[in-house]
């Protein structure tokens, strides 16, 4: 024990000396640390054979801390290494990059850091309601990311999504939702969006009611109709998936609530009313697009069409609105009580007289009833029969009457029609004035290119405006068009609501071309007539397709394309037909109508002896003319202001005198003719007129005078044929190269065609200077469209000496009257000869009129074929777009039969469809001289 203890003593003494000398020799060696720019980090002390420690690399962007390195040896230094001597370490870095995984399901993205070269590593898929999850993908490339890719720049991955059917169909419920929201886009019009408003999903909507058109503009009814529950079913489809939505509406016409007011220039474009321009007051609904007007103001604006001695009294209570007036009759001295009563619950007018809406009318300036007397007092079967009253409903319209301010007040276009339009003046509104005028302006006047100029031209229609350009479209047709019955229609509604997608279309061109179509192709009748477009157009638009082929096959094609059957008929079986007709018969060949051609006769003998003409009357027309036995220049002052006695010197020859007003608006242009005058006569008063200042251009054949600084253009024509001088004279100096639209040329025939009777008397009386023996004429109506009833009448008084018959027929009212007509002294008596008539397919309106009275009188036999009928006169229609239209009226003619008795009591036809001939003839044969006079023969023997 004792030598243990003493080893183990001598043991620990040895290991304190060699400690001791060990600490006097150990040698520290430097360990510095560098970053990647050669900066020091830190510095560590280590003893030889000791380790040095690691220490952090500082953060730089973009990159990532690897390891410490030698800097002869790029590998990464071992720290359990015993440092032998200084060492330098340097940091050693690599490129990172951040892959974004954006779940875009509301969710904050995951950013994960991949190494340069190295591919990312997916992470858990995400979740999101109502989708399922498909695959990462890279932005602009819908295609699943492969993550094997190596990581060269940052990257963010998108979360494809697979909606499932609950999804699909939830994002339908948010379109449905915002549609039901903004359904109504104005009380006319609904919000037809074909894109949801929310998901984007396609919307087709299908209208369950007539009054609801496909582009959605609704006509509002009354809240007892049928039609005042809408439905509109809409079918919204996105993702293959489809949600049908039914949305019920209330349809029912809500309250007129006007608000705005505008004061608008009135203008008269026209010298038939003495009308003087000036303003009237319109009321609109808040942002509504619809005029009304107070019916008081109208009746004032139009003194002038309204007669000024007329005396209106009224009575008026807070629902109720009556005016009247008393009505003469001077042909049978008799006074009518005429009432118009408005009543604002019942929303109706009604008049106890149809005659209320035109008796206050003043005499028009134009004389178009010269010669015509009316005698029914003196003959007792001259009849009336009293009609049915005339309401109109005006909730079956759309349109309500209502008091403003204390005034009743009615939409304008209504008021219009009713008060204005009816007696052809109408107060034309464009939204920026208001223009009077007379019947329509043709295309290209200056009348029409007046009213047609707007500062909406070429724009769209507001949709309140189009239901209501729809309601009066089928108001007018259901009161005023005077064919409806014959043709069965109980109301236009119908057949408007059959085309509804065109005719309550916002765009113009769109229901103007429907309306064109509908009335050449429904209506299908020669007296209605599309007149132009509407104010919301442009101004040079017109409807309709030209003809596009070169041969007659081609072209009846496209007028049965464009046309109805029978105006179709009427040109082709009619028109064509009988033209060819008389192309053959008198060798007339060319381009234009044959009977148009100075090659046919205007009358020509059927017989070597002379004894009987045939005379060609192609129109009857009216002109405003005055007559005389003697000059009398007072007749020309109604043309020039009443100083003709100024403007022309006297003339002192002839016996007949005709003096026309062919005055405009902006123009006085006053014409004279001149009966039975010689060569010597002519030359004398050439005489006179130098003398009285005129200056003779012998180049163009005019005279010219200045009176008061203002030029006068006169012209001359002496027609040796028929002994007649015209002298017309132009409150204007005429350029030369329009003499021919004023003046006539050598010949006066087709000025005569003028006016049906002046050219009856120059014709007849051209007949019996040529044959003073002949006996018998016939009236060749063949080729005769129709035209003025007071020329229709007129002609009649050449035929007869006695008061004939006409009969007609009231539509609106159901009731027939036939009235007795005498044609005065001034026409010439004709009396004598045997007459006859020649009609055909062409004999239409008036001619067809003329053959009523032929066979209702018994003036002669009616020889030929079956007239194409148009029985009534004509009213010019204005709807609240601007459109215009002619159509057959109420006042239907026709003829008469029964006696009068209760056994055989008098029964009224109307000539809608034509007269038979008592006489009938192939066409090829209508002017057949054996077949002609053969039929004289019989009807005379």
């Amino acid at each position: 024990m004792k030598k243990l203890l003493s080893f183990i003593s001598l043991f620990a003494l040895s290991v304190i000396l060699i400690s001791c000398q060990g600490e006097q020799d150990v040698e520290t060696y430097t360990v510095t640390f560098y970053d990647d720019a050669s900066n020091v980090v830190e510095t560590q002390e280590v003893n030889s054979g000791g380790l040095a420690d690691e220490v952090s690399a500082p953060d730089k962007e973009g990159y990532q801390f690897e390891y410490w390195y030698l800097d002869d040896v790029q590998v990464e230094y071992s720290f359990s290494t015993p440092v032998a001597s200084d060492l330098s370490l340097n940091a050693y870095y690599v490129e990172v990059f951040e892959v974004t995984f954006d779940g875009q399901n509301g969710e904050d993205p995951v950013v994960v850091e991949v190494v340069s070269g190295d591919s990312a590593s997916r992470i858990d898929d995400p979740s999101l309601d109502l989708y399922t999850f498909e695959y990462w993908y890279v932005e602009d490339d819908d295609v699943a990311y492969d993550f094997s890719e190596p990581i060269t720049a940052d990257l963010t991955l998108n979360a494809k999504w697979e909606i499932s059917e609950d999804g699909i169909i939830a994002l339908i419920n948010e379109d449905i939702a915002y549609a039901e929201e903004h359904l109504y886009l104005s009380d006319y019009q609904l919000n037809f969006d074909r894109k949801g408003g929310v998901n984007n999903s396609f919307v087709s909507w299908i209208p369950y009611s007539d009054n609801i058109s496909s582009s959605g503009v609704v006509v509002k009814v009354a809240s007892d109709s049928d039609l005042a529950a809408g439905t509109v079913v809409a079918k919204f489809s996105l993702d293959g998936k489809v949600v049908e939505k039914t949305f019920n509406l209330d349809l029912s016409l809500p309250d007129v609530v006007l608000t705005e007011e505008r004061s608008v220039p009135f203008e008269n474009l026209t010298t038939e009313y003495d009308v003087a321009n000036g303003n009237l007051d319109l009321y609109f609904e808040e942002d509504g697009s619809v005029p009304y007007v107070k019916i008081d103001d109208f009746f004032s604006l139009l003194q002038g069409f309204v007669d000024p001695s007329v005396e209106f009294s009224y009575d008026i209570t807070d629902t109720t609105y009556e005016m009247s007036y008393v009505y003469t009759d001077t042909d049978t001295n008799t006074d009518y009580d005429l009432i118009l009563t408005v009543d604002t619950v019942a929303n109706t007018i009604s008049v106890n007289d149809p005659g209320f809406y035109w008796a206050y009318v003043y005499s028009t300036e134009t004389n178009y009833g010269r010669h015509i007397e009316y005698m029914d007092s003196e003959y007792a079967d001259s009849y009336y029969s009293e009609g049915q009253d005339i309401i109109f409903d005006l909730n079956d319209y759309g349109m309500d009457a209502l008091f403003y301010e204390d005034h009743l007040v009615l939409p304008y276009y209504l008021v219009n029609q009713l008060f204005a339009g009816s007696s052809y003046y109408n107060v034309y509104y464009n939204y920026d004035g208001l223009y009077g005028i007379y019947s329509l302006p043709g295309a290209g006047s200056e009348e029409y290119e007046t009213i047609k100029t707007s500062s909406v031209n070429n724009s769209r229609m507001p949709a309140d405006l189009v239901a209501h350009n729809f309601n009066m479209l089928a108001f007018n047709l259901d009161h005023f068009y005077g064919i409806r019955d014959l043709n069965g229609i109980e109301s236009y509604y119908d057949l408007l609501y059959s085309n509804k997608t065109k005719f309550l279309s916002t765009a113009p061109d769109v229901f103007d071309s429907a309306l064109d179509t509908f009335i050449a192709k429904t209506i299908d009748e020669a007296h209605t007539s599309y007149g132009y477009p509407s104010y919301f157009n442009k101004i040079d638009y017109q409807p309709g397709s030209s003809f596009g082929g070169s041969t007659y096959e081609e072209y009846f094609a496209y007028l049965n394309t464009v046309m109805g059957p029978r105006v179709a008929s009427f040109y082709i079986d009619g028109l064509y037909a009988v033209d060819d007709v008389i192309s053959a018969k008198f060798n007339v060949y060319g381009s234009g109508w044959a009977a148009d051609s100075v090659q046919k006769p205007i009358y020509w003998f059927v017989d070597e002896a002379k004894t009987t003409a045939v005379l060609s009357l192609n129109d009857f027309n009216t002109s405003d003319i005055e007559e005389d036995n003697a000059f009398n220049s007072s007749l020309l002052n109604i043309a020039f202001d009443h100083i003709a006695d100024q403007v022309i010197p006297t003339i002192g020859f002839g016996d007949k005198f005709f003096y026309y007003n062919s005055s405009s608006q902006d123009e006085n242009f006053g014409e004279i003719l001149v009966k039975h005058v010689t060569d010597a006569n002519v030359t004398a008063y050439r005489d006179a007129l130098l003398s009285f200042g005129y200056t003779y251009d012998s180049d163009h054949d005019v005279y010219t005078n200045v009176l008061s600084s203002q030029t006068y253009t006169l012209k001359l024509v002496f027609d040796t044929d028929s002994e007649a001088l015209y002298v017309g004279i132009v409150e204007n100096e005429v350029a030369a190269e329009d003499l021919a639209l004023y003046f006539p040329g050598d010949s006066l025939n087709d000025f005569f065609k003028a006016d049906s009777a002046v050219f009856m008397e120059m014709m007849l009386e051209q007949i019996v200077k040529e044959s003073p023996s002949v006996e018998s004429v016939v009236l060749d109506l063949t080729f005769n469209t129709g035209g003025n009833v007071g020329a229709l009448y007129r002609v009649v008084g050449f035929i007869t000496d006695d008061p004939f018959k006409s009969s007609s027929i009231s539509v609106d009212t159901k009731s027939n009257s036939t009235s007795y007509i005498d044609i005065d002294a001034g026409i010439p008596s004709y009396d004598y000869l045997d007459w006859g008539l020649l009609i055909s397919p062409v004999t239409f309106s008036a001619a067809n009129e003329m053959a009523t009275i032929f066979l209702e009188n018994d003036l002669g036999p009616i020889i030929g074929v079956k007239s194409s009928g148009g029985s009534a006169s004509i009213t010019p229609v204005l709807l609240p777009s601007g459109t215009a239209f002619t159509m057959s009226s109420n006042n239907m003619n026709g003829y008469r039969t029964g006696s009068g008795t209760e056994a055989d009591p008098y029964v009224y036809h109307s000539n809608e469809y034509g007269i038979d001939p008592t006489y009938p003839t192939d066409i090829t044969e209508l002017y057949d001289e054996a077949k002609i006079l053969d039929a004289l023969a019989q009807y005379y023997q």
